[in-house]
Parts: C-alpha cells; sequence; structure tokens
C-alpha cells in the first residue's frame, strides 16, 4: 500500500514507523490544490486539520482506501460522501478511554482564561518596547468568580476541575449530562450561565445544534464583564455577532483557539475582521488551533491512530 503522509515530518516517528509496517509511506506536506494533483497514487492518506479531503478529492482518489486523523471533531474531511465510495475514515471519534487521558486542549483554554483577564500578552509586548507599565494592565482575580461551561464532557470535566482549582465557582450547561464528576459543579440553564458567568468557556462538539450557538441575542444575555473562550469549534461562535458585541461592550473580551472559516483562513487573513479588530484593541486573543499542538499529546494520539489504522487493515475492516 502506499501512504501519503500529510503531517510530513511533524508526525511522530514512533507512528512513521507503524505506517513503515504498513507499506510504503510518501512524506509530502502538501496544501489542497496539490492534493489533486497527486491523490490518485495512494492507498492510503495520513491528515491533520488540513487540507480538505472534499468530493473532489476523493472523486479523483481511485486507489483511496482509508484517511487517517489524530483527531476527534472532524472538519476538513466528508465523512458521508467517505462511506458512500467505501472509504474508512479512521479518527479518534469515540476513543473515550484514550480521550480522556489527553488533556492539552483543556490546558490551553484555562492559560487563554488567565491571559484575557491579566492581560498578560499585551503587558509582555511592551516590556519588549522596554517598557516597565505596571498600571495599565490590571487585571481581574479569578478566585470566587463564576466559570461557565459549555459542553460537560470530558475537556469541559478538566476545565472544570482547573476552575475549581482557583478557587471559581463552577456551573455548567450540557443537555446531555445530568451531573458533573467533578464535585459541587451545578447544572444549569443555558440562560442562567449566560447571566451568572464571569468566564464562559466553550467545550461542545460542532452540530447543527451548536454552530452559531453564540449569536447576538446569546451575547446580550452575557455580563458586559463577562469574558469568552473557545477551543471547542470557531463556528459554535456567529464571529459577526461576537465583533459587533466586542465594539460595543456587550462582552469584555474572547479568548480562542479557533476560528469559523480557518480551514480557508489563508486566503482571508489579511483583510479577517476579527483579526483586524485584534490588531488594534487589547481584549481579543487568538491563537491558530494549537490546542492539541503539545509535544506529548501529539506524540501519543498519532501513535493511537496509526496502530488503529494498521489494526483496521489486518483485520479487513472497515468502518
Amino acid at each position: 500500500m502506499k501512504i501519503l503522509n500529510i503531517l510530513g515530518s511533524h508526525l511522530a516517528p514512533k507512528a512513521k514507523k507503524i505506517l513503515e509496517e504498513i507499506g510504503e509511506v510518501d512524506d509530502r506536506e502538501v496544501v489542497y490544490k496539490e492534493l489533486l494533483d497527486i491523490v490518485d497514487q495512494y492507498d492510503i492518506i495520513f491528515v491533520g486539520l488540513y487540507p480538505m479531503i472534499d468530493k473532489a478529492v476523493m472523486d479523483k482518489a481511485v486507489k483511496l482506501k482509508y484517511v487517517a486523523i489524530p483527531a476527534n471533531t472532524i472538519e476538513n474531511i466528508d465523512e458521508e460522501y467517505a462511506k458512500s465510495k467505501g472509504i474508512a475514515v479512521v479518527s479518534l471519534w469515540g476513543e473515550h478511554e484514550f480521550l480522556n487521558t489527553i488533556t492539552s486542549t483543556a490546558e490551553l483554554a484555562c492559560g487563554l482564561m488567565i491571559d484575557i483577564a491579566r492581560f498578560t500578552p499585551w503587558a509582555f509586548d511592551t516590556v519588549k518596547n522596554y517598557k516597565w507599565d505596571r498600571e495599565n494592565f490590571r487585571g481581574h482575580t479569578l478566585h470566587g468568580k463564576t466559570l461557565g461551561i459549555v459542553g460537560m464532557g470530558r475537556l469541559g470535566t478538566w476545565m472544570a476541575r482547573y476552575g475549581k482549582a482557583f478557587g471559581m465557582d463552577v456551573i455548567f450547561y450540557d443537555p446531555q449530562v445530568k451531573e458533573s464528576r467533578v464535585p459541587d459543579c451545578r447544572r444549569v440553564s443555558f440562560d442562567e450561565l449566560l447571566a451568572q458567568s464571569d468566564v464562559v468557556s466553550l467545550h461542545a462538539h460542532l452540530n447543527k445544534e451548536t454552530e452559531n450557538m453564540f449569536n447576538a441575542g446569546v451575547f446580550k444575555k452575557m455580563k458586559n464583564t463577562a469574558y469568552l473562550v473557545n477551543t471547542a469549534r470557531g463556528r459554535i461562535v456567529d464571529e459577526v455577532a461576537l465583533l459587533e458585541a466586542l465594539q460595543s461592550g456587550e462582552i469584555a473580551g474572547y479568548a480562542a483557539d479557533v476560528l469559523a472559516d480557518e480551514l480557508s483562513f489563508e486566503k482571508t487573513f489579511s483583510t479577517h475582521p476579527l483579526i483586524e479588530y485584534a490588531r488594534k484593541n487589547k481584549n481579543v486573543i487568538i491563537v491558530p488551533h494549537i490546542g492539541g499542538m503539545t509535544v506529548e499529546s501529539r506524540s501519543r494520539t498519532d501513535v493511537f491512530i496509526a496502530e488503529k489504522l494498521k489494526k483496521f487493515i489486518s483485520k479487513g475492516m472497515s468502518l
């Protein structure tokens, strides 16, 4: 079998060795247009969050049998069309026991919460400009504040633990979860969470119910001193409404690891309204989807998916 490793040199070495046991590995960090030109050569694609593996790609991929991705929520693969073509998508979806040991995204959410509340990126900027200016960076203490978590699954649970460690009152909204695994975390309605929270942290999956869940009406229900932290998916937030809420002072700030259109971000970077706002204001932090990008988590997830792929192939399984 011929394998296209789009992660290239970023793939964990141990995972690369497993792929080499399966077949011939071609390390090529290609973009979408390049992928269209070469995809017909491969039986397997090992891919990250980019590029898109859509209908156009799969129609040209005459040999393709498996697409492997070390991720849980998948936006760049048309899974329904893959299934119709007999292409198995091997991912972290449903691997609850393993995923419960991966904490990096929740750790980043906690870090973003601290950074947006304490203005640390902008304080560091002044030091880099040889200024020692304490008075302009009076942030907010987290102890005693209310942390509202939307989505009390694996990552929401870890975020709740971190919030409790800071002495925060933790509440959560999740229609699927009646009781938190973290002691003293109260389940509330969505409107109650919006009204009470000083920090709202998003940990929900992207689906039809959650897309644009945070819209103009929702921002009006939040405290105007509240911060929104999003390490889930960009499209859970209506970014047009978000920008208006930031400009009008309906919310205090936004810290995110994701953007709604990040799959086409290179095309929109120089004119992206939220990026332009962030360049001129000190209440928005955006980082390039690095929640899972730690040495430890990437190594473990790469190896897990490579092993899962090998098992599927050896048993002749499909998804």
